[in-house]
This record gives C-alpha cells, sequence and structure tokens, in this order.
C-alpha cells in the first residue's frame, strides 16, 4: 500500500499528520540534523512506514499534513512525547520550535487552558530525559 493509499483510512491519516508534524517542528531552526531525522525515522517505523521513499515524500510535503488528533488519549500522550523529543534532539531547544509544540499541544486535543502547563512539564520531562511511562504519568496527572 503506497503513501497515497493508505492516506485514505483515518488512523493512517493521523500517523502521517504527526510525522508531518515532527517534521514541521525540526525544520523550525532551519535544519533537519541527524537526531532529529533518527526520531522521524523511528515514528514512521513504529507507525508502519516501512518504505524510505513514503518518508522522503512527508519530508518534502509536510506542509500540506495538519495535524489530526487521535482519540485515544494515551496515543495522544505518546505522540506530544515524540514531539517534545524531536524539538530537544540537538540539545537545544528554538523559539520557533516552542511555539510550534505549543500549538501541537492544542491541535492534539489537550484543553486550550492547560496548554502552558502541560508544555513546561513536557519539556521539563525531556530535558531530564524521563521515558514514556514516566512523560504519560506526569502528564496525565497535570492534564486533570
Amino acid at each position: 500500500m503506497g503513501i497515497i493509499d493508505a492516506y485514505e483510512n483515518a488512523e493512517f491519516r493521523n500517523r502521517i499528520s504527526v510525522i508531518a508534524t515532527l517534521v514541521k517542528l525540526s525544520l523550525a531552526d532551519g535544519v533537519l540534523d541527524e537526531n532529529e531525522m533518527k526520531i522521524i525515522t523511528r515514528v514512521a517505523r513504529d507507525y508502519g512506514l516501512l518504505d524510505p521513499d513514503d518518508i522522503l515524500y512527508i519530508i518534502k510535503n509536510y506542509e500540506k499534513y495538519s495535524l489530526e488528533p487521535t482519540y485515544n488519549y494515551d496515543e495522544r500522550i505518546e505522540q506530544l512525547y515524540n514531539l517534545t523529543k524531536i524539538i530537544y534532539a540537538d540539545g537545544k531547544i528554538d523559539k520557533n520550535e516552542l511555539k510550534i509544540l505549543k500549538n501541537a499541544i492544542v491541535a492534539l486535543g489537550f484543553p486550550p487552558k492547560n496548554v502552558d502547563v502541560i508544555y513546561e512539564t513536557a519539556v521539563g520531562l525531556i530535558v531530564d530525559e524521563a521515558d514514556l511511562e514516566e512523560f504519560n504519568k506526569a502528564i496525565k496527572k497535570v492534564n486533570k
């Protein structure tokens, strides 16, 4: 199944939108570095995109996709984890990346009133190298 055919499936469309947002965050500082590319590739493979041409297509066309939230709360947290992880992949966080991340938090379906606390918690956890399980628990705690 090619990427264009798969885009008709809502779940796969959501996954493509997450990968495209990872690319957008990576390019916010003007550079897609090796660590960011590793995260994009890992997430793409986790989502079933195994063809490097499909990943390259998303990288070249990332602006065509808007972030679409999934209905599963734990999946949204995992997506937030990956999005937050990519902004710190190069060891620094750019102002543009933070702006995009805040917008992504809302796009993922988290309440706008909780954006700042979720954002601060997520970034702090990634800087402290929290794993997905720790990240999940902490985000659930602050997003009550």
